[in-house]
């Protein structure tokens, strides 16, 4: 019987132990947030800082990457956008993959050569990285300030 009572510490307590692990690559708090990069965080013809492709108007940022052969080519690996911002992602991959941003737990499909688009509210500070599942590419990291 007293191993019985005992049954449910257990579970929260390996919840609270685990549960932290589960979530360690999905982002960081915002009290842990900074550039990673050491580079610039605008685009590559001069883009203010928010834009990864040069683009943004009106509260929204555009974010535009393409994989080819493995290669990452987007304007800036970092790409900082103000809380509550709209973020609107463009992938072509050459072949078939899955993006994720993590923290915010978005997937979206890719078919081979097809770009496929992502829009959200960046609502949770922090730095959160975005990649292809199944190839591992990284190819941005999102600070949301």
């Amino acid at each position: 019987m007293v191993r019985a009572s005992r049954w449910p510490v257990v579970v929260v307590m390996w919840v609270v132990a685990v549960a932290p692990l589960a979530c360690a690559g999905c982002g960081k708090p915002a009290s842990q947030a900074r550039s990673e990069t050491g580079g610039a965080s605008g685009g590559a013809s001069g883009a203010p800082s928010g834009t990864a492709s040069g683009t943004a108007s009106a509260g929204v940022t555009e974010v535009r990457v393409s994989v080819v052969r493995g290669r990452v080519v987007t304007a800036s690996r970092t790409v900082k956008v103000r809380r509550g911002a709209t973020v609107v992602v463009t992938v072509t991959s050459d072949i078939a993959d899955e993006f994720h941003l993590h923290g915010y737990d978005r997937e979206l499909e890719l078919a081979a050569g097809r770009p496929g688009t992502l829009r959200l509210v960046a609502s949770v500070p922090g730095v959160f990285e975005a990649e292809l599942h199944h190839s591992g590419a990284r190819l941005f990291e999102l600070q949301v300030g």
